[in-house]
């Protein structure tokens, strides 16, 4: 196949394979130096890409979908699973009208996006966007980020939900059902919460109730739709100030990040747990008290450096509970089917050493640049909320992706912002790659 020719095919199928001719035989593949991969688009704009309103046709034994690549006897009616060799029935309906003349989509086309029944036209649950900001900024680089997080809520869809949690020595998390003035409900920075603080203090569970029953409103109290409480949060994000916690010379500003991200995720987890979902952090520098710390607050003792990391330094010593931390907080988020992403505006280091694998597990993105003033940050931000054609966000939530293949390969593992399943198998290599 020539570059060409591959190019074209993942144009119109969204994949691209590392190498375009594959090994024959055993002795062969040991020579490839590049490892065999895929790389898939799920989100790509194909084209030609075919939408169909039905389940997809499965083989019975190995839940292989039907394809182009699938034997068809057209006179028995039946196909046959490439990678089994099992024999399928066609379902009544297809077996009724298909012949070599009159084909369906899965047989005509390597890629499809099928639209589930139990999906189209219903009830879907519309994107969450939870808003994680730092206030131990300058006002300047406050009053940026505020100006930012306005003109994004006139990008979204408008009956996208929206929360906002502020942290800094304390973290607050802004009830926004609330309309006669601006209500939060404060944790402690320098405490660890558990999910079922969070719930308490949130009100979601009454306290030594056997039952566990709901109080209140639940979820509309924290997470409403951009059109009923884009006034509301307008005017916190106007009113919203630096930290006035008191910043003693020749120290850090105390800033709870691990607390604040810990909350989201509960607060998440209690209200939208395995719907679509996003944790949008801004930080403005490293996180200093309480869980997921990464420096004291002594600007004496510097940030840790890749050598401190590698010869373990006395000033690298918050690293290894804090990637515990924030590890946990990412599997929790997966576990939930929730993004987080980060963006780092800062002249120094803000520990995305220990905060990365929230992103890469996640699915999240991460970006870095040095002010929320310039454009690497507001573009990018802007770009987060682009719409396609048809007036959606182009965003997916909550993926799944299924690898199926021949009994003669072996799935190592996957590069990219997911998790492992964690499923075993005779297709599962030992050798984990990613």
């Amino acid at each position: 196949m020539s570059g060409n020719e591959a190019a074209d095919q993942e144009l119109s199928t969204g994949i691209r394979f590392s190498w375009n001719v594959w090994p024959p035989n055993r002795a062969e593949s040991t020579k490839v130096v590049v490892p065999l991969g895929c790389m898939y688009t799920p989100l790509k704009d194909c084209t030609n890409m075919q939408l169909v309103e039905y389940e997809p046709v499965r083989c019975r034994a190995t839940g292989c979908i039907l394809n182009p690549y699938c034997p068809v006897d057209f006179r028995h009616k039946t196909w046959t699973d490439p990678f089994s060799g099992q024999r399928n029935t066609f379902p009544p309906h297809y077996a009724e009208h298909i012949s070599e003349q009159s084909l369906p989509a899965e047989l005509m086309y390597p890629t499809l996006e099928y639209i589930l029944p139990q999906h189209a036209g219903g009830v879907v649950s519309p994107p969450i966007f939870l808003f994680c900001v730092d206030t131990c900024i300058i006002e300047e680089e406050l009053e940026q980020l505020k100006d930012s997080l306005q003109q994004v809520l006139n990008l979204m869809p408008q009956d996208a939900m929206v929360g906002l949690v502020t942290f800094g020595t304390m973290c607050q998390v802004y009830e926004l059902g609330f309309s006669d003035c601006p209500k939060s409900f404060v944790f402690r920075g320098t405490k660890e919460v558990t999910p079922q603080q969070v719930q308490y203090q949130l009100g979601f569970v009454v306290r030594n109730d056997p039952r566990g029953a709901s109080a209140g409103s639940g979820a509309r109290r924290f997470l409403l739709p951009v059109q009923e409480c884009e006034y509301v949060l307008t005017s916190i994000l106007e009113d919203l100030q630096k930290d006035s916690w008191p910043i003693p010379p020749d120290t850090r500003a105390q800033r709870c990040t691990g607390v604040a991200l810990s909350v989201c995720v509960g607060l998440l987890e209690c209200c939208a747990s395995l719907q679509s979902a996003r944790i949008i952090t801004f930080l403005g520098g490293p996180c200093t008290v309480g869980p997921g710390q990464v420096v004291s607050t002594a600007l004496a003792e510097p940030i840790r450096s890749h050598l401190d990391l590698q010869k373990e330094n006395p000033n690298a010593k918050y690293s290894k509970k804090a990637l515990k931390f924030y590890t946990d907080m990412a599997r929790r988020a997966v576990a939930n089917g929730h993004a987080i992403d980060i963006f780092c505006c800062s002249l120094d280091q803000c520990g995305l050493y220990e905060m990365r694998v929230c992103c890469d597990k996640t699915g999240g993105s991460m970006v870095m640049a040095d002010s929320f003033s310039i454009h690497v940050f507001k573009d990018s931000f802007k770009k987060m909320f682009e719409a396609d054609s048809g007036g959606y966000v182009r965003m997916g939530f909550n993926a799944k992706c299924e690898v199926l293949c021949s009994k003669e390969f072996k799935v190592c593992g996957a590069v990219g912002g997911c998790a492992s399943t964690g499923k075993k198998g005779a297709q599962v290599s030992e050798t984990v790659v990613g």
